[in-house]
């Protein structure tokens, strides 16, 4: 049991070791797809980028792509702009755990937000109409994260929501409207379910 326990140990001080060789490639990486970050940036497994606009991120964030570091299965973060006018803004001090943004027009997230593994933000939609569903005519409206916001499992946020500074969003939800500050809001819609003082 005790050997176990210090294979695993050494196995886990190997991972963080290598990840330290493997984060200027990544900060490289982030470099060759036009993405901005500021000082003091951590980096778990690689992230995906697709940027075609603007995709900036504030300092002391931490990006976490690998499995090894969470402890279970995520999917890489995935940051993708889909068009020159495309704009994602992420605060300092976020932690975005296998979190997917897909921007078309813009999405803002404030400092001190933490997003659990496999969240996404949509900023758009296909249209309804039976033929252009398949066109690339999105409709759009600005996501707004405000500061000290916390994000649960598997939760979608969908496009022109603002949720308000220190709320959290239950796991599982699909945030469709706006949600205010201070509360808890869970459900498919979310809707506040307490108020925090």
């Amino acid at each position: 049991m005790v050997n176990l326990k210090r294979m695993l140990q050494r196995k886990q001080t190997l991972y963080f070791i290598l990840e330290a060789l493997r984060k200027p490639f990544y900060k490289l990486y982030l470099k060759r797809r036009n993405v901005s970050y500021g000082i003091g940036l951590k980096i778990f497994g690689k992230p995906l980028i697709i940027n075609r606009g603007i995709i900036n991120i504030g300092i002391n964030s931490k990006l976490i792509s690998s499995s090894k570091f969470y402890g279970q299965g995520i999917q890489p973060v995935s940051l993708y702009t889909l068009n020159e006018n495309s704009r994602i803004d992420i605060g300092n001090n976020c932690t975005l755990n296998g979190t997917s943004l897909r921007c078309v027009s813009n999405i803002s997230i404030g400092n001190d937000c933490v997003f659990a593994p496999d969240v996404k933000l949509i900023d758009h939609d296909h249209p309804l109409s039976i033929h252009e569903r398949n066109s690339t005519n999105y409709l759009s409206a600005q996501i707004t994260i405000e500061a000290n916001v916390w994000v649960g499992y598997n939760v979608v946020i969908l496009k022109g929501v603002k949720i308000g500074k220190n709320s959290i969003i239950g796991a599982g939800s699909v945030v469709a409207k706006d949600i205010p500050e201070n509360c808890v809001a869970a459900g498919i819609p979310a809707k506040v379910i307490k108020k925090i003082e």
